[in-house]
């Protein structure tokens, strides 16, 4: 890795290199998605992606080579972002991947934009899980994508000076998690029936005037849903899935606290 490091947003001139990154065999090998696809699809895709005002692609150059790209698509709720990038093929070993990241996680661009990062990683996919773990990610669990079991990872874009009252009914166990994701991540804690924000999960159920409050019902099984937003200060269309109850709450907190300071 040389001293002449760049990063640059996608352009359109991008198109068939990254094309040619994704169906390499050294990325294809991590991606959840094995299908290669054909690239006027690739081409369809990336024009859409150039457009959309929501999504954030970034090229990093080494002496005006480009050696790795990152991408940042809206995930599942208003101010969370998922990440996925990737390192052109023969460029591994060299630190790309992690300058990558840290760039494009100081962008204005995601400051502006994100409350809250999440990425997956395949369980096996130690190169990359080293890649989170240096630039301050926090490991939430676990989950399975595509028949592949996956880690889960996220990065709190901003620190909120006043945490996130959030009144949890659920069961003791689960309990237990979401405390160590909220001291983790800073974004919320476990307030009491003072707190405007009630989360159930599961079958709890409460006898509390729940009239001025924003109600939120995850149900947790097989996988974790979000099938209730009453007051939820933003757009959102229900029934959203989340890889596990972690992130589903990180999220939760991260983007109503976005939504609150818009």
């Amino acid at each position: 890795m040389g001293n002449d490091l760049k990063l640059r947003r996608w352009r359109e001139s991008d198109c068939r290199m990254i094309y040619d990154w994704r169906i390499s065999p050294e990325t294809m090998r991590w991606c959840f998605d094995q299908q290669i696809f054909p690239y006027d699809g690739h081409e369809c895709w990336f024009a859409g992606f150039l457009k959309n005002s929501r999504r954030f692609g970034f090229i990093l150059e080494d002496d005006g080579q480009p050696v790795a790209q990152i991408r940042f698509d809206p995930a599942e709720l208003t101010g969370c972002y998922r990440i996925s990038l990737a390192v052109a093929p023969g460029r591994s070993g060299h630190g790309y991947g992690s300058s990558i990241l840290h760039l494009a996680c100081q962008s204005s661009e995601i400051r502006r934009n994100a409350a809250l990062l999440v990425a997956e990683t395949m369980l096996d996919n130690l190169p990359s899980q080293k890649i989170f773990v240096r630039n301050g990610f926090i490991q939430a669990g676990s989950g399975e994508s595509a028949g592949f079991k996956m880690l889960c990872w996220l990065l709190p874009v901003h620190s909120f000076a006043h945490p996130l009252p959030i009144q949890f009914f659920a069961e003791p166990a689960w309990m237990e998690d979401i405390e160590k994701i909220l001291s983790a991540t800073g974004l919320a804690l476990a307030g009491d029936a003072t707190a405007q924000v009630k989360l159930f999960m599961g079958a709890a159920v409460s006898d509390s005037d729940l009239v001025s409050s924003v109600v939120l019902h995850l149900n947790v099984n097989h996988t974790t849903v979000l099938d209730l937003a009453l007051r939820y200060p933003g757009q959102i269309e229900l029934p959203v899935e989340f890889c596990n109850m972690q992130t589903a709450v990180a999220q939760l907190a991260a983007s109503l606290s976005f939504l609150q300071t818009c």
